[in-house]
């Protein structure tokens, strides 16, 4: 069947999306074996300019660049620009494998069901975390299941199986989106009830982690997708109805799972921000990359911090006007051919798939606006999977115009 997912170059993204839901490590593990085998998977010639690949290789370069000018060693023999190097380089070679797949829509629409289904292990574990049914010691059990304590084994915010609560909170409002699109494309009504269901659960999990960025994101990405069906109407009634709940929330301590309020929090954050912008206009043409960043910020302010806890200025700041413009760019031209794509559907479903994977990059970059989630490789991937698959289907759908493109899937 065309939706079954059959070669091994495609099962090795199924495991890739499924390593992203069970540990903060494994993701980067598989990602690098990925990149290993792409010379021996896909031998053509392969596309060092257009999108996503011009972008990737361009931050590539800025990150070779930036490290010569202001060089930095991580614990005195890692060069600080080796990360965005690697991470960057293993982004485009995840491109050309995605593109030399060849993906139907209906096999990207199983991949991503599958990854939600598996997605519904991270709820439950984040919510057996806040009622304190798994243990919080460390033991190599916990680590092999994906859920341990590694930075806030003390703190009531449940941190599911990411490292920290507020990237288990991104990862848990990509799966709550991905329930409204299942609700959507199922035709059963069981299935459309074990859809809300699954929508709600991940609102539970989300309301664990204690993160109020979390509930922004959710609500920019369900903007996004229900503005991405044609309903106008709905989604200003959408809008107002989800800014009034969202005040509520987001202004009551007692309401979230964790000791302060948002104004409590408002003024550590504006202070952050400040100094990130300093750090950008002190920087402003390279950027400082991002393991160099808490070295500076600690310079500044006496105070370590891993990054800017927003992705515009942590973008900015760590790669500098030129990486922004690229990435301003990026996120331009993939909302384009996201729009495009589904103009061109033949089937809901598929206008469907287009209107939730952009929503998955709103909702992390309206999350973004408080943090930086997508920095971490368990995030990020799932940010640049969403990108990658939707200039995949474009290219597909619009610029090569097959024959099939006009009277519906028939091919593979």
């Amino acid at each position: 069947m065309d939706s079954q997912l059959t070669t091994p170059a495609e099962k090795w993204i199924q495991f890739l999306y499924i390593s992203i839901l069970f540990s903060p490590i494994l993701p980067g593990v598989a990602m690098l074996a990925i990149g290993l085998a792409t010379p021996f998977f896909f031998k053509r010639k392969w596309r060092l300019t257009g999108w996503p690949e011009g972008v990737f290789l361009g931050f590539v370069l800025l990150s070779m660049i930036s490290w010569h000018l202001n060089p930095y060693w991580v614990f005195k023999w890692i060069p600080a620009g080796l990360i965005p190097i690697l991470f960057f380089g293993l982004y485009y070679l995840l491109t050309v494998w995605m593109k030399g797949i060849d993906w139907s829509w209906k096999k990207i629409e199983t991949l991503y069901l599958q990854f939600w289904l598996a997605g519904l292990y991270v709820a439950v574990v984040t919510i057996l975390q806040r009622v304190n049914w798994i243990p919080t010691e460390k033991s190599t059990l916990f680590y092999v299941l994906g859920f341990y304590p590694m930075q806030q084994a003390e703190s009531v915010r449940s941190i599911g199986t990411a490292s920290n609560s507020n990237l288990a909170a991104a990862m848990l409002i990509c799966l709550a989106l991905i329930s409204i699109y299942t609700s959507s494309v199922f035709r059963k009504n069981w299935h459309k009830v074990g859809s809300f269901a699954a929508f709600f659960l991940f609102c539970a999990a989300i309301w664990c982690t204690g993160s109020r960025g979390a509930w922004v994101g959710l609500v920019i990405g369900l903007l996004v997708q229900v503005w991405m069906t044609g309903n106008r109407k709905r989604a200003v009634l959408l809008f107002i109805g989800l800014v009034i709940f969202g005040m509520v929330i987001y202004t009551n301590k007692t309401l979230i799972p964790r000791e302060e309020t948002l104004f409590a929090t408002y003024d550590i954050r504006v202070r952050v921000w400040q100094n990130s912008f300093e750090i950008f206009k002190d920087h402003w043409l390279f950027g400082v990359l991002p393991l160099h960043f808490g070295h500076v910020f600690k310079e500044m302010t006496g105070d370590y911090l891993y990054h800017a806890h927003n992705v515009l200025l942590g973008i900015a700041s760590e790669y500098g006007v030129i990486g922004l413009i690229l990435f301003i760019a990026l996120i331009v031209v993939t909302t384009h051919r996201a729009r495009r794509w589904r103009k061109t559907a033949n089937a809901k479903e598929e206008k469907r798939l287009a209107g939730m994977l952009i929503s998955l990059i709103f909702a992390l970059l309206g999350h973004g606006m408080y943090d930086y989630p997508i920095l971490a490789p368990q995030i990020g991937l799932i940010f640049m999977l969403a990108i990658i698959i939707i200039h995949q289907q474009y290219e597909r759908r619009c610029l090569n115009k097959p024959k099939w493109a006009y009277r519906g899937e028939k091919r593979n």
